[in-house]
């Protein structure tokens, strides 16, 4: 790319975190609330749709930054996706605005799944139905872990803007330079959200930012597993969400062990009994982040592994540090008690 494409293609990226930070501002306006309930970390009515900025910004620029970096702009996979992550947004910008069912929410992941899916962005597998299948399970579950986990301001939209930037930074390492820019952008885009939300939020991403990047985020997953030429390269989506996938599973073995349901609303993740001990939130959102990046180092380390040993190594490293944390917190609620998780 010529030193002058160059200079549009960062303009374009100062421009997506300019505008991301005008249209989460004038959200802050709009005054859609997020009214404290049992579950809330926060004590006040907080304006909620700031990830509309994020959103739109991501949307708006990328074709732009597409062209200037000479990448394709209407591929049949590129289309799916930009058409799920339209209807998943609409669906949860309606559910933040009315509260509807769970199960219209559900309903609208699954769509969104099948249509990437369907555009051919999914698990290669020696039979293609198994693919698609777990291809599609794996980008309802992410999108619904990052859903629960954004619950402390700067926890979701920090650990995403880390993981978009190492794979920004790694993407030629790992074979998957198509993604380095738009995963750039994203940085961007959430740069110009997150003084809005963190150390102290003015306005939360709500459904509509948490579902619609998390989305991404799997897809991102998912191209990276079938692109990467690397034997372990697979293992990069999941490395880099482990701290949000590790909370989510282990909160929900913990709570049916307990006995209790599973599709209650509760505030048993690791992240709320921190928070719920005393522990600062921002504190608690840092340490994510460094559990994010820890997963980047772990994925480069692994990738160029035959595909088990990278497999089981990258699982057991990325496994420490969230038993530790783990650890940590049981010892933090026994000085600190919290009452029931």
């Amino acid at each position: 790319m010529s030193f002058s494409f160059s200079c549009v293609a960062i303009f374009c990226l100062l421009g997506a975190c300019v505008l991301s930070a005008c249209l989460v501002r004038g959200m802050v306006g709009l005054a859609v609330m997020d009214t404290p309930g049992h579950r809330s970390a926060h004590d006040t009515p907080t304006p909620k749709g700031g990830g509309i900025g994020v959103m739109l910004a991501f949307a708006g620029v990328l074709p732009v930054l597409m062209y200037v970096t000479g990448q394709p702009l209407f591929s049949f996979s590129a289309c799916a996706l930009a058409a799920a992550t339209l209807l998943l947004c609409a669906v949860s910008w309606l559910d933040d605005i009315y509260q509807w069912s769970p199960a219209i929410k559900f309903a609208a992941q699954c769509a969104a799944a099948c249509i990437i899916v369907a555009g051919g962005i999914a698990l290669p597998w020696p039979t293609p139905i198994v693919g698609a299948v777990l291809s599609v399970l794996w980008l309802i579950f992410i999108t619904n872990a990052v859903n629960f986990m954004d619950g402390l301001n700067g926890l979701i939209s920090g650990c995403l803007c880390v993981a978009a930037l190492c794979m920004a930074a790694a993407a030629t390492y790992l074979g998957v330079p198509a993604l380095r820019w738009p995963a750039l952008l994203m940085v961007f885009c959430l740069a110009g959200f997150l003084p809005f939300n963190f150390p102290n939020a003015r306005i939360f991403l709500g459904d509509v930012g948490s579902q619609g990047c998390g989305l991404l985020a799997g897809a991102a997953a998912l191209y990276t597993a079938a692109h990467s030429p690397l034997p372990s390269g697979w293992v990069v989506g999941p490395a880099l969400l482990f701290p949000l996938i590790y909370d989510v599973i282990f909160t929900l073995i913990r709570r049916k062990l307990a006995g209790h349901s599973l599709v209650q609303a509760h505030r048993g993740h690791l992240y709320q009994v921190l928070h719920r001990s005393g522990i600062y939130a921002p504190a608690i959102s840092l340490m994510e982040w460094t559990f994010t990046l820890w997963g980047m180092m772990v994925s480069c380390f692994v990738a160029p592994m035959p595909i088990m040993a990278g497999s089981i190594t990258a699982f057991i490293l990325v496994c420490v540090p969230q038993l530790v944390w783990t650890g940590f917190a049981v010892l933090r609620t026994r000085q600190h008690p919290v009452g029931a998780w």
